[in-house]
């Protein structure tokens, strides 16, 4: 049986990404320009625009010329051709940002969660949002491209949620549940898509072997390694918060006693703040704080009372250097990375701080480091880099070759 038909329109949706993934990168091109990069001729190229056209995903305009003659048509991705939903489901809250094709961010929601952790009523209010900023936006469903969702924990390969500590989920079939309720590709990823995020604001980054390192509602490591994305047999590769430091500390959302993570993540550090000041520890952060503090409440009150040179704060960050140093000695160990970078709403509590001591471990707890060259830096996308990382990842889903 021939499948050459099949073959075609394979070859046809292949050259189609080619292009727009080229306009998307470079933008403004001529025809003869898309042909000299991509390396087809110029009746496929013309087909192809021709396509893009169509489906209103380019646009053209007058170029320049020294020449004389007619002006080159240049051609360009059109932002508002097809649009991307990414979200970062948190223990506190739901943030969802809506994306054009560009990536960039048109609108976003973001509505708190409190105790509200039913699989039933985070998918409610993702539907509700989703849906509510197509509106509030004049967007139409079929210009969705796709949906992205984010959270903390182990996220098998067909969407289902197999472990979520933060969120407390275990065999969450969440992107079923959701392809329910829109006609556009779903999917699930876990917080590593924030590395994405971090790529696309600094370009540079994608020649570097990187450790990036998030200390927030949880503690884990993302890793690129000669350029590639490490996700490990069960896509499970980089979880530094569940190596126990302590047997006998404290219960870890995962089950297990003395988790990392059960140290120094946001809400860890919550529960020993409230635990020390209930214990009689003097603080002026006994003043400021509330009931209804989340997480990064807590966080950002914290990093005040360091600047009020509170001596409790400031006792409390050493704590947290202390133990954060020493994981990312064994990262730097395990991963042998050139750049290191620093993520999360606890690492920004005291970020510069905890880069100076990062950089001390090295001369005792990292293996041969006369002949490294680590490079240790923050993190720069932000509050919005997971669901900024979505749309990225949401968006390579959609323009994948193979």
């Amino acid at each position: 049986m021939s499948t050459n038909a099949v073959d075609s329109k394979t070859a046809g949706v292949r050259n189609e990404r080619l292009v727009i993934e080229l306009l998307r990168s470079e933008g403004g091109l001529s025809q003869a320009e898309i042909c000299e990069n991509i390396g087809l001729g110029s009746s496929t190229i013309s087909y192809i625009v021709g396509r893009l056209r169509e489906k209103s995903l380019i646009v053209e305009r007058p170029g320049q010329s020294s020449k004389r003659g007619a002006k080159p048509i240049l051609i360009d991705i059109n932002p508002a051709g097809q649009f991307i939903v990414g979200t970062e489901i948190n223990p506190s809250y739901i943030l969802t940002g809506l994306f054009d094709f560009r990536s960039e961010l048109v609108d976003q929601i973001k509505v708190s969660l409190d105790s509200g952790h039913s699989v039933e009523n985070v998918v409610h209010l993702l539907e509700v949002n989703i849906k509510g900023l197509l509106s509030k936006n004049d967007i139409s469903q079929d210009k969705l491209t796709g949906v992205g969702m984010t959270l903390s924990g182990s996220i098998s390969s067909k969407g289902v949620v197999q472990l979520s500590s933060p969120m407390g989920w275990k065999n969450v079939p969440l992107k079923e549940l959701l392809r329910q309720k829109f006609d556009c590709s779903v999917n699930i990823y876990t917080t590593k898509v924030r590395l994405l995020a971090e790529m696309n604001t600094q370009p540079v980054l994608s020649s570097k072997n990187i450790v990036y390192l998030n200390v927030g509602n949880g503690v884990g490591t993302t890793v690129i390694i000669d350029g590639r994305l490490i996700h490990g047999s069960t896509n499970r590769c980089g979880e530094l918060g569940h190596i126990v430091i302590d047997s006998n500390g404290p219960v870890c959302g995962c089950g297990r006693r003395g988790c990392l993570e059960a140290h120094i993540s946001g809400p860890a550090i919550a529960k020993k703040i409230k635990e020390d000041l209930a214990a009689g520890t003097s603080s002026i952060l006994s003043e400021s704080l509330t009931e209804q503090d989340a997480s990064e409440d807590t966080a950002e009150k914290w990093k005040q009372a360091i600047a009020d040179s509170d001596e409790y704060a400031i006792r409390l960050c050493e704590f947290v250097a202390d133990k954060l140093s020493r994981a990312a000695a064994i990262a730097i160990n395990l991963y042998d990375p050139d750049m290191f970078i620093l993520a999360g709403y606890i690492s920004m509590v005291c970020s510069e701080y905890f880069i100076e001591r990062i950089k001390n471990r090295f001369e005792t707890d990292v293996y041969d480091e006369p002949s490294r060259n680590i490079e240790v830096i923050t993190a720069r996308s932000g509050q919005q880099a997971l669901i900024r990382g979505v749309a990225v990842a949401v968006l390579q889903e959609q323009l994948k070759l193979e």
